[in-house]
């Protein structure tokens, strides 16, 4: 069973630089993530049905929830979670499930 980070990236103060540092920075550090097995991103703008606009969604899956905790919990894991503050000023909700496809 797949699982799945997402994290939803709230309104930054500076998008160009939160745009920027995303690119050239954080996604080579997500990309060295052990187990990972896809990251997607949005494309702007993302719509918001309900709450608060985000600016970024990021979706990074995992073979299964025991690969996802050890890879998050790896040092380049613990590198990427601690890169947020570098640039994620709107905040950032993080998620954490196992998928359970029905089609």
């Amino acid at each position: 069973m797949t699982a799945v980070v997402l994290v939803v990236y709230g309104a930054p103060k500076d998008p160009a630089h939160f745009d920027d540092y995303y690119a050239r920075v954080h996604v080579p550090l997500a990309a060295k993530i052990p187990a990972l097995a896809g990251l997607t991103l949005s494309k702007a703008p993302v719509a918001a049905l309900a709450g608060a606009p985000a600016h970024l969604v990021a979706r990074l899956e995992f073979a299964d929830m025991a690969t996802l905790q050890a890879s998050m919990g790896s040092p380049q894991g613990q590198a990427a979670a601690a890169d947020l503050g570098n640039f994620a000023s709107g905040g950032a909700q993080i998620l954490a499930f196992e998928e359970d496809r029905k089609a």
